[in-house]
């Protein structure tokens, strides 16, 4: 083992609930996380950073699917701030949507075909756009401008990068994902949390077939994908199960991914996520994320010292519904996920207290 710990939780299910899960995909799984999806990191170069999900599902469509993350983002901020999104393909890219996540059409199973997926952007402080990205084997895609490809027309497939020099001229391009035999994924979650000094992976699978296990892979700005440990998987089975890995990294930035090998020696990745180990200079509480959610959404803050942390969640007549947070934390950033499978729709409000620091905001539980 390097470099941290690691723990498998397994949780049984019914194998019918398997059964519906690919199906008809109407589980909670399903409600949650897509069946297919990848992800593209961009960045300025000079602090602004994004990280784009994407992929497939057969409840996806065409417009702002909230059951998956998708939120219709507000006007891009004022000239000097980074950004960057997908615009939705609302009636032929013409519509306003955008959102950080799209996620389209899953019409069969297995799934070959391309999809279009159009990225917009502007530049911080910065004077480059760099994307990155790591597929696996059976999707690869082409990375253009509106112009068909006559001044950007890049490959991708595999592990690869691209710095767009121009993205003062062209502020939109296109990926052209190519989908050859894909079947949903089985991992339906993989999620990152800097606790004070360590950065905690979360996974889950839905089912498993000759799986040995999943490699921990970790990089910085400046280095190439390094493995950093390993975790056992279940084989095969139709159980649910729960991994974690605890990694311990100087402070920093870092982008982490899994590679799960089967017992033949065959593998495949994760979606990249990142973290940020640096240690946060104030109190902050965060928009939740999505929002709004059904039903779960994700609370963020960041902590400069040491406190005694309080986390509730109050309806709008100010009764307490949730408690997500009452003990002492390290310096760091957190986040914490809340199920309002059990609530109504409506306004809810978060509040986040220390000894120090009181904040209060609100988010929508739309059903």
């Amino acid at each position: 083992m390097e470099g941290g710990y690691y723990s498998i939780k397994g949780i049984k299910m019914k194998k019918i609930y398997i059964v519906f899960l690919f199906l008809f995909s109407v589980s909670l799984f399903a409600q949650q996380s897509p069946m297919v999806y990848d992800s593209l990191f961009v960045e300025d170069l000079a602090g602004g950073q994004k990280m784009l999900k994407f992929g497939l599902d057969p409840l996806a469509t065409d417009g702002i699917d909230v059951l998956f993350g998708e939120s219709d983002l507000p006007p891009f901020p004022p000239q000097g701030a980074f950004e960057a999104r997908f615009y939705l393909p609302e009636n032929n890219f013409q519509g306003t949507l955008g959102s950080y996540d799209d996620y389209r059409l899953m019409d069969s199973v297995p799934f070959t075909g391309t999809k279009e997926f159009r990225l917009a952007y502007q530049v911080g402080t910065g004077t480059v756009i760099k994307f990155t990205w790591n597929f696996p084997f059976n999707v690869t895609g082409l990375l253009q401008d509106l112009a068909g490809g006559a001044f950007v027309n890049v490959t991708m497939a595999g592990s690869g990068n691209y710095t767009h020099t121009l993205p003062g001229v062209f502020t939109t391009l296109k990926m052209l994902i190519n989908y050859n035999q894909i079947i949903p994924v089985e991992l339906v979650s993989f999620n990152a949390s800097v606790l004070g000094s360590s950065v905690k992976l979360d996974w889950a699978t839905a089912t498993e077939t000759n799986n040995s296990g999943f490699e921990v892979q970790r990089k910085s700005e400046n280095s190439e994908w390094n493995k950093i440990g390993f975790v056992e998987g279940s084989g095969t089975t139709t159980e649910r199960n729960e991994y974690t890995y605890t990694d311990q990294p100087v402070a920093g930035k870092y982008l982490y991914r899994l590679r799960q090998i089967d017992f033949d020696g065959s593998y495949s990745y994760s979606s990249i996520i990142s973290a940020d180990i640096s240690t946060p200079v104030e109190f902050n509480l965060n928009q939740n994320y999505p929002n709004p959610f059904n039903p779960s959404t994700t609370v963020t803050f960041t902590i400069p010292k040491a406190s005694n942390v309080k986390l509730n969640i109050y309806n709008q007549i100010g009764q307490q519904v949730g408690e997500l947070v009452n003990k002492n934390l390290e310096a760091g950033s957190y986040n914490y996920s809340w199920n309002a499978a059990n609530q109504s729709s409506g306004i809810y409000f978060y509040e986040l207290q220390t000894n120090e620091f009181k904040s209060v905001r609100k988010m929508t539980l739309m059903k």
